[in-house]
């Protein structure tokens, strides 16, 4: 980890791993994520304010915010080398995530969305995306003539898939 001024700057090779995991365990808030396919990391992170605790074991990165009066603003670039995972329990809330050039295999949402904008990259099969506690303001673009299948159980409040924006549904 390097300090410039008050941003905190971390980082982890990619080495032999072959499986990405990107893991939220108190959800993740005020956050760009984006891809990098030339990288020689991991992922790379940089963050404004009070830095969450940042742990990789194998190919996991786990991103733990830390209670803070101000919000913490990060952006994490993951490698476009290696399939990921993304998890956020206790959900998201103001996330961007250009995720069109990565593969990728699950995306988790536990615990609600408010203000999240996903754009999902071309699926290898079926990739399951799941957004479960509810949402509000919530936008995924997917590539052109990829199938999607919606359920929704939580609630819903401003939904958009691609250029269909819904209103209120779901319960």
């Amino acid at each position: 980890m390097t300090g410039t001024g008050t941003a905190q700057e971390l980082a982890a090779p990619l080495g032999s791993v072959d499986v990405g995991s990107l893991v939220f365990t108190r959800g993740a808030s005020h956050l760009t994520i984006g891809v990098d396919g030339s990288m020689e990391d991991l992922y790379r992170a940089r963050f404004d304010g009070k830095v969450p605790e940042v742990g990789v074991e194998g190919g996991t990165v786990t991103v733990r915010y830390r209670p803070s009066l101000r919000p913490t603003h990060g952006e994490i670039t993951l490698s476009g080398r290696v399939p990921w995972d993304i998890k956020a329990n206790l959900g998201m809330s103001d996330v961007v995530a250009d995720l069109e050039n990565l593969e990728l295999r699950g995306l988790d949402i536990s615990g609600g969305s408010s203000h999240l904008e996903v754009r999902l990259p071309r699926p290898k099969g079926t990739v399951r995306v799941r957004v479960g506690g509810g949402a509000s303001d919530l936008a995924l673009i997917r590539p052109t003539d990829v199938p999607v299948r919606m359920h929704i159980g939580g609630g819903v409040s401003k939904l958009a898939i691609d250029d269909v924006r819904l209103g209120p549904g779901g319960g």
